[in-house]
C-alpha cells in the first residue's frame, strides 16, 4: 500500500513534468525503496571490510546496506539520508552480486562520479536492498583520503 506521502510526491512530480529533477529523483529513489514496508524478520549474514578489517553482520531482507551498516555499528556515513546528494556511503560489491542488481539511475552515477576509489562494482549503500541472495557476501567500504 502505499503512503499518503508517497502518493503526494508523486503527484507533485507528475505535475512538474517528466524530466523535472524532482521526478527524475522519484523514480530513481522508487526503485531503491521496497514496495513492501519492512517488516521482514529474514536475516542473511554479510561481511563489511572495514579499512581491511572483516565485520561480521546481520542484514535485514529489505533493508539497504547503509541500514544494515548502521545496525551493525560499522563506519558508513550516509551524510545525505538517502537523497542521493551524496557518495559518503559509496561501498564496492562482489562482482556476481553487482550482476543481479538493477542498473544504478543517473542521479547515482553522478554520485559516484564524486566518490573516491570507485570501481566496475561500485554502488551507493543507500540504494541497495538486502535481498536473501546477498547470503555470505563481502561489502568493502572503500578507504577515503584523510583531510587532517
Amino acid at each position: 500500500k502505499t503512503s499518503g506521502m508517497a502518493f503526494r510526491l508523486r503527484a507533485l512530480a507528475r505535475a512538474s513534468g517528466p524530466r523535472s529533477l524532482l521526478a527524475r529523483r522519484l523514480r530513481c529513489s522508487m526503485k531503491a525503496t521496497p514496495r513492501f514496508l519492512s517488516g521482514s524478520t529474514e536475516t542473511v549474514k554479510v561481511t563489511f571490510l572495514e579499512d581491511g578489517v572483516p565485520v561480521e553482520a546481520t542484514a535485514t531482507v529489505g533493508q539497504s546496506i547503509l541500514e544494515a551498516a548502521h545496525d551493525n555499528e560499522v563506519e558508513l556515513e550516509g551524510a545525505c539520508d538517502a537523497q542521493l546528494a551524496c557518495s559518503t556511503c559509496h561501498v564496492i560489491l562482489p562482482q556476481e552480486i553487482y550482476d543481479t542488481l538493477e542498473e544504478p539511475c543517473d542521479e547515482e552515477l553522478d554520485m559516484l562520479d564524486l566518490a573516491m576509489n570507485v570501481s566496475d562494482t561500485s554502488r551507493l549503500g543507500c540504494q541497495i536492498k538486502i535481498s536473501k541472495d546477498m547470503e555470505g557476501m563481502t561489502i568493502d567500504i572503500p578507504q577515503s583520503l584523510d583531510a587532517r
